[in-house]
């Protein structure tokens, strides 16, 4: 039995007209000036596809080593990869009897368990309470579902223990992490702008040998180990997976399904080592113990953590790679269009608990990358907006907290939470947001100082932050019979709003002439 991935149809795309198809790897390579995009199964199994084909073009073209020869990759519109898929053709059959791609060929069908408690990123932790995975039980996938599936178990899966497995599995980097996906007009040019610098030795990160995807690298048990490189990292298998088809061999291919896969720990990085060295896109906060994964949140929206996608502050935080990237490709001649789109993909986790996969997309003209005044007036912005959120919550003092003090409730945060001002608050704001990142850039002006961004509209989006803020606040509380507690919250509201409005200077000066009240107060 055989299927190979340079000729069978595997890969889901989306055509220019909006037709959705499968297509081989060559076929890909021939035609991915004419396909939209790739639109698998679920946004990990996306990202998951999309990965492996950049270590593709990476070990193909051995580059780019700079923008010159980023340009000739893509002149060269596909080719060498259909070259080194050729060269490398028997490695790429998903049921090659001695070197399954990206397989153990040596993990017996004993070990395995049934395809459904990888397909639906069943979790050990998850809740059996009112579950319904029982219905996907004795379910099969199609084999090139089970292509895309073998991928996907490399990049994204729960940590733990595995059936079959008798030690628990490293947690993958990808997990719970924002992963950036920079999206061009097509797939050529969405592949070509992730096509990050590459010199196989200290660019993207640095190689320590022959760096070679898994399919070149020889077979071996899993252990502790370094990547070699970039291409290594890209292909690190995580997992040692195995899939098992039921059904007539010599018969039609439709009537072969995968019914069982073995899912078991692979290799795993040493655990004082970050994986950030060689990651490229994904965003960090620093803090005092060094990067923090800029994670995805189901509630938050993205919007919120956009700067830090767009540049790289030096004590702060640092935007994915692939981004700097594509500034510098933006100031090499102009090499990408005006505006820059991101797609955010990933699967939030609860530990070892799928909670589900996301995939957003956000636009901004691509000035925002390389101008750092206009990028830190976009901070700056984004910063206002959180700060007025502390209006939602329900310490002393707060408008919540006055409401409950009246209203003797004792759970001041229960009680603010139920009525969830903030989620009306960051609503108006959504739209707003979206104004501003358009407006701010034009709003420029140049002094002897040079030039700096947002003196009319930042404090434009001061009003309407404050504006959002006061009458989410105040639609929450609209149920509320009592006039006393509303009046109350609602002094508490504006004495908020007018302590937000004051200047960095002006709140120095309160707190002065605080502190002098209080010592006059301690003399008497």
């Amino acid at each position: 039995m055989s299927f190979n991935l340079l000729q069978e149809h595997w890969v889901p795309v989306v055509m220019q007209d909006w037709q959705q198809r499968e297509v081989s790897l060559i076929e890909l390579f021939q035609t991915w000036e004419t396909v939209r995009e790739i639109q698998a199964d679920n946004p990990p199994t996306t990202l998951a596809i999309h990965r492996f084909l950049l270590a593709i073009l990476h070990r193909a073209y051995q580059g780019p080593k700079n923008v010159d020869h980023w340009e000739e990759i893509q002149q060269d519109n596909g080719k060498g990869a259909i070259e080194y898929l050729e060269k490398w053709r028997d490695r790429f059959d998903l049921f090659h009897p001695e070197r399954p791609f990206m397989q153990d060929a040596e993990i017996p069908e004993e070990s395995s368990g049934e395809v459904y408690l990888a397909h639906v990123l069943h979790g050990n932790n998850t809740s059996t309470v009112f579950c319904h995975e029982h219905e996907w039980s004795h379910s099969s996938l199609s084999i090139p579902e089970a292509a895309r599936l073998v991928l996907r178990l490399h990049n994204f899966d729960t940590g733990g223990r595995k059936t079959g497995a008798t030690d628990s599995a490293a947690v993958l980097p990808m997990m719970d992490a924002a992963n950036v996906l920079v999206r061009g007009e097509h797939l050529c040019e969405t592949l070509l702008l992730n096509l990050i610098q590459y010199d196989g030795e200290e660019k993207p990160c640095v190689a320590t040998g022959d760096d070679l995807p898994c399919w070149e690298r020889q077979s071996q048990k899993p252990k502790e180990r370094i990547p070699v490189g970039y291409i290594d990292y890209l292909t690190y298998q995580w997992r040692r997976v195995k899939i098992f088809v039921q059904g007539d061999s010599s018969g039609e291919r439709l009537r072969q399904r995968v019914v069982r896969v073995a899912l078991h720990p692979g290799d795993r990085v040493p655990k004082d080592l970050s994986t950030s060295q060689w990651e490229c896109g994904i965003a960090y906060n620093k803090n005092k113990k060094g990067l923090m994964t800029v994670r995805l949140n189901q509630s938050r929206s993205l919007w919120r953590d956009s700067a830090v996608f767009l540049q790289s502050s030096n004590e702060v935080s640092s935007c994915p790679r692939i981004v700097e990237w594509v500034a510098n490709l933006k100031a090499e001649d102009d090499l990408v269009k005006s505006n820059v789109h991101l797609q955010i993909l990933g699967l939030n986790v609860d530990n070892a608990k799928p909670l589900g996969w996301t995939s957003q997309q956000f636009a901004a003209p691509l000035i925002y990358l390389t101008n750092k005044a206009l990028w830190q007036s976009l901070s700056s912005a984004i910063a206002i907006a959180e700060e007025h959120q502390h209006i939602f919550r329900a310490f002393k003092g707060s408008p919540y907290h006055a409401l409950a003090e009246v209203l003797k409730n004792n759970d001041a945060a229960g009680f603010a939470a139920t009525l969830d001002g903030e989620s009306r608050y960051w609503a108006t704001l959504d739209r707003k947001f979206q104004e501003l990142l358009l407006a701010l850039p034009e709003d420029k002006l140049t002094d002897g100082n040079g030039i700096t961004y947002g003196n009319v509209e930042l404090p434009n989006w001061t009003q309407a932050v404050q504006k959002a803020a006061e009458d989410a606040f105040t639609d929450s509380i609209a149920s509320i019979r009592n006039y006393e507690a509303r009046a109350k919250s609602l002094r508490a509201l504006q004495w908020k709003l007018a302590d937000l409005r004051l200047t960095p200077v002006e709140k120095e000066e309160r707190k002065s002439k605080a502190k002098s009240k209080k010592k006059e107060k301690a003399s008497a």
